[in-house]
């Protein structure tokens, strides 16, 4: 099987007023998730996984 993948349709490089919330809102989240991942490898690498 080939991994070719179509290109995506072009898409406005634009925030809208209303997207732009949004986003912020994703970025918190993103960040807050991104905490609890740290803990997650920190405990593990304290026990010597690192795979």
């Amino acid at each position: 099987m080939s991994r070719w993948k179509a290109p995506r349709p072009k898409s406005s490089p634009y925030i809208t007023p209303a997207g732009c919330p949004r986003l912020e809102h994703e970025l918190k989240d993103l960040w807050l998730k991104r905490k609890g991942v740290i803990a997650a490898l920190s405990a593990a690498a304290a026990e010597g996984d690192r795979s």
